[in-house]
């Protein structure tokens, strides 16, 4: 259903795209008053109703013209892969240190959508299938620029890492079809989690999109943990910190009820973290 039209494929009513391309490519000295077009199998007739003249001395004349032009039909490269199932780029989306959450898969397949949609008659390519894995999906796609698009979309949407890496599999001349592969990490982690990196227990205070901002249980010092850095260590979610007040050198929860006696000089918002046989209190001021 559509033209390839200089370059590209044009979607739109068959008549309306034929008249459109004639127009573009016809010159006439005078005026077009009128233009039919009838497609008859493998053929396409024009008939142009006009009126012109040659020479500004001679008098306008209306005139007819019929031309008749072929139709060569064929299936566009992004179809054509999809028929053959061509895959030239991957893109895995998998969740850091835990499996992808309910709302993580939600917000995932919300830009897929989105994005398939967004990428619709400008010759990117199309997504192949979706694949649900262990730890998150797979997505085989047509194009590896469309691979590219996909990993760079959820990576600019949701808090992440991604590593990438190109292959040439096919040079024809100067031209090279690459593969694309890349694998974004999707970080599952919350505010008040209690991570263990390496030998060191952190409360997760907040999380942004390019940073996690941490607090270090052994000396209370705040840390800005960025997220392409947060993948490297070995990273696992212990425990949860519980949010509350100081008052008077007790800890409350929300609730009100006393969870510790901490004897801190402080007063104010806090969290209570129960880890290794200690209590912490991390302020929030």
């Amino acid at each position: 259903g559509a033209l390839f039209v200089r370059g590209r494929w044009v979607k739109g009513r068959e008549e309306e795209l034929l008249a459109r391309l004639l127009r573009d490519n016809l010159t006439v000295k005078g005026e077009i008053r009128g233009l039919s077009v009838a497609v008859e199998g493998d053929k396409v007739r024009y008939v142009v109703r006009g009126a012109g003249s040659p020479h500004e001395a001679i008098a306008p004349r209306d005139f007819v013209f019929e031309y008749e032009a072929p139709i060569v039909y064929d299936v566009c490269l992004d179809c054509r892969r999809n028929i053959l199932g061509v895959e030239r780029g991957v893109v895995h989306i998998r969740g850091f240190p835990t499996q992808l959450r309910d709302l993580d898969i939600k917000k995932v397949e919300a830009l897929l959508e989105h994005t398939a949609f967004e990428v619709r008659g400008k010759n990117l390519g199309s997504i192949l299938s979706v694949e649900k894995e262990d730890n998150g999906f797979a997505i085989m796609v047509t194009d590896h620029r469309l691979a590219r698009h996909i990993a760079h979309k959820i990576h600019e949407a949701l808090p992440s890492d991604f590593l990438e890496s190109y292959k040439v599999v096919k040079a024809r001349g100067d031209r090279k079809i690459y593969h694309y592969v890349a694998t974004v990490y999707v970080l599952t982690v919350d505010q008040g989690d209690v991570i263990r990196r390496g030998d060191s227990l952190f409360l997760v205070l907040d999380i942004g999109l390019r940073e996690v901002l941490a607090v270090r249980l052994s000396d209370n010092a705040r840390v800005r943990i960025p997220a392409y850095r947060f993948t490297e260590a070995k990273t696992d979610i212990v425990g949860r910190g519980v949010l509350g007040e100081v008052v008077n050198g007790v800890f409350l929860d929300k609730d009100g009820r006393e969870l510790a006696r901490v004897g801190a000089n402080y007063a104010g918002l806090a969290y209570l973290v129960e880890a290794e046989d200690r209590k912490y209190v991390v302020p929030l001021a």
